[in-house]
């Protein structure tokens, strides 16, 4: 080998090793919570499609992510084909199956069913991974949820968690079982999905990744809510509720803020309520959250005039 050769190969590997500590400080910042600073890793990533084409295809998809959760949809949703066309440019299946299910996420909170599940079921065709194939039984066992098919919804989250516990995916493993547990919830099943939640907090707090936990703690904070336990399922949704105001995430902190008024309603307190839901429509409001509006408003409807 020429001494050329092996300056190339020594550039290449230092690359590599860069672009590789640069993702895993970017997924550590996300986990934690910081995304300012996770987005200027995965952006830094992006740029290095010459040299590390798999990690800068991730950069984008996770970038896209970060968009997702602050519901900055176009943004989202262009990072995530520019993920997939430079997967598919060098045959990187699972990055690419990783994009479609950025895609496919937003169109779920968007409430298009219709147009994210042809998204999840192209990533199973993709996915040579466990846990990627996961990720697309899961987000097909949320499409089912949502389009009320709950039979199907627990069939696909158990074969999700199956998926992610051979692939030695706790933190996958984790996300599952909040799904179920909220599909318990859904069920009226409030005493099982107790145990499912609380093992989900204890999951998600163990994997270290804070956005996860903070929705764990809504879930279990709804159910205790159902169960009667007023004052514990406040403070579990409120916890959640500063984790994700922390984040800039208006999705779920609109989700908090309606079971925070529900749980006023139930105390006799529409006051409180009607400060929580009118905060709510104005977090779905700016963050072009046209479903969360008109449930908001829904809801609003309901609390006697003031």
């Amino acid at each position: 080998m020429s001494p050329h050769s092996t300056n190339r190969a020594g550039a290449r590997n230092t690359a590599l090793e860069e672009a590789e500590a640069t993702l895993a400080d970017g997924i550590r910042y996300e986990r934690g919570g910081v995304l300012g600073r996770a987005r200027g890793c995965f952006e830094e990533l992006t740029l290095q499609w010459r040299e590390t084409p798999a990690i800068a295809a991730e950069g984008w998809w996770r970038l896209a992510n970060i968009y997702r959760l602050q519901s900055r949809w176009e943004d989202a949703l262009r990072a995530a084909a520019a993920g997939a066309e430079l997967a598919r440019t060098h045959g990187l299946p699972d990055q690419e199956a990783d994009a479609l299910n950025i895609e496919g996420a937003v169109w779920i909170t968007r409430g298009e069913m219709g147009r994210a599940r042809p998204l999840f079921e192209r990533m199973l065709e993709l996915s040579q991974h466990g846990s990627t194939r996961a990720k697309a039984l899961q987000n097909l066992g949320a499409v089912a949820g949502e389009l009320g098919e709950l039979d199907e919804a627990e069939r696909l989250f158990g074969e999700s968690r199956e998926e992610y516990r051979g692939a030695g995916d706790a933190r996958g493993e984790a996300n599952t079982l909040l799904n179920l547990g909220r599909l318990q919830l859904d069920r009226g099943l409030a005493e099982e999905a107790r145990p499912t939640l609380e093992a989900a907090v204890s999951a998600s707090r163990a994997s270290g990744d804070l956005e996860m936990h903070a929705a764990a703690q809504l879930n279990l904070g709804m159910v205790l809510g159902a169960l009667g336990l007023m004052g514990d399922a406040e403070e579990r949704i409120t916890t959640a509720y500063g984790q994700f105001t922390i984040a800039d995430n208006p999705v779920q902190r609109v989700r908090c803020l309606m079971e925070l008024a529900q749980l006023a309603v139930t105390k006799g307190e529409e006051d409180s309520a009607r400060v929580c839901l009118n905060h709510a429509q104005d977090v779905a409001t700016a963050a072009d959250l046209p479903r969360d509006v008109a449930a908001v408003k829904a809801r609003l409807s309901t609390l006697p005039p003031k």
